[in-house]
């Protein structure tokens, strides 16, 4: 009785076991050949943003100096270094007082009634700078007329130029023009020659563009000749 007990339980087993496999076989033919594990999708990651922007912003490089962009009218007076330094006495010193200030940078208008060659009227003063600088061999001096209450006239011509010559007295502003500087050897203008500031012109400031540059040069020229 007992024998025949346990050969029907090892029946059962077997049986159950059989099943069992056959399930799991049945289940594999039913999946696709070229199936793949489905895995869940990856949480994407946020980029990181950049904060929002509040306006434009232009580098100092770009902008420059305030003054840069300061109505009226600018510019610088150049010459030679081989010319030498401003001098009222015969070159055998230099004229530490006068150096820049011994140039003069004049603008005026014309003022008249029409169809009259009128009367030029000077609208203000350049103040330069004390000692020139140096620079790719020539000395340099800045000067400047700044319209800060912005009274120049607009949309008319303004005349700009510059000359030699800031004193009273006839003799030593001939001084300046055809005598010797102070230098090696004393420089001089050869004979018949002067020294003159050319790069004058007409300018013209609008309520667009109320700022203009004029740049001069001191150079050696002959002497005007006198009409016969």
């Amino acid at each position: 009785m007992l024998k025949s007990t346990h050969r029907l339980f090892l029946i059962v087993a077997a049986a159950f076991l059989l099943l069992a496999c056959a399930a799991l076989d049945i289940q594999a033919q039913q999946q696709p050949p070229n199936a793949r594990v489905r895995r869940s999708a990856p949480t994407p990651t946020s980029t990181p943003q950049p904060p929002p922007s509040r306006g434009r912003v232009i580098s100092d490089i770009r902008q420059g100096p305030k003054g840069q962009f300061a109505p009226g009218i600018f510019g610088r007076i150049s010459w030679k270094k081989d010319y030498g330094f401003p001098s009222t006495d015969g070159g055998r010193t230099p004229n530490k007082a006068l150096n820049c200030t011994a140039f003069r940078v004049e603008a005026t208008v014309q003022e008249g009634a029409p169809n009259t060659f009128g009367k030029a009227k000077n609208i203000g003063y350049f103040g330069t700078q004390n000692e020139p600088t140096e620079e790719n061999g020539y000395y340099i001096c800045s000067y400047s007329l700044s319209d800060q209450s912005q009274d120049f006239p607009h949309a008319r011509v303004i005349s700009v130029s510059a000359f030699l010559g800031p004193f009273a007295s006839t003799e030593l502003n001939q001084a300046l023009i055809t005598g010797a500087w102070f230098g090696a050897s004393r420089p001089q203008p050869p004979f018949g020659y002067q020294r003159v500031v050319i790069g004058g012109r007409g300018i013209t400031l609008t309520d667009s563009a109320p700022r203009a540059t004029v740049d001069f040069e001191m150079v050696y020229r002959p002497v005007p000749m006198a009409p016969r």
